[in-house]
Order: C-alpha cells, then structure tokens, then sequence
C-alpha cells in the first residue's frame, strides 16, 4: 500500500513541475521556431526584410499551432 502512494505521490509531483517548465519555457520554444524560420527566409529570398520575414513567419507557425 505504501508503495502505491509513494508512486501516486510521485506522479503528482512530475505532474506539477512539468506544468511549470512548461508554462515557464514554452515562449523559449516558439521564439527559437520564429528566428529559425526567418533566417530560412531570408536565405531563401535575399530581398525579403527582415521584418516581412519575421511577420510572415509568425502567421505561419501561429497557424500550424491552432491546428
């Protein structure tokens, strides 16, 4: 029986601190994904700005996310 809520207690835990790392490193995520795309972009086409580039691809990864 005590093992049993050792494991509960445990899984609770995990639970809670994966909710934090998650709520706390998920913009981390999406800000590397943003700047990957634009340097994609910007290799892609050299007379694309910066700016286009960034805007463009936030659209794109903000459409992906929703689906």
């Amino acid at each position: 029986m005590t093992k049993n809520i050792y494991f509960i207690l445990f899984i609770i835990i995990a639970s809670i601190l994966l909710y934090f790392t998650q709520s706390k490193y998920g913009k981390v995520s999406l800000n590397k994904s943003i700047s990957a795309c634009v340097i994609a972009q910007m290799k892609k086409d050299n007379n694309l700005t910066k700016s286009n580039a960034e805007a463009f691809c936030k659209k794109e990864i903000k459409k992906k996310i929703k689906d």
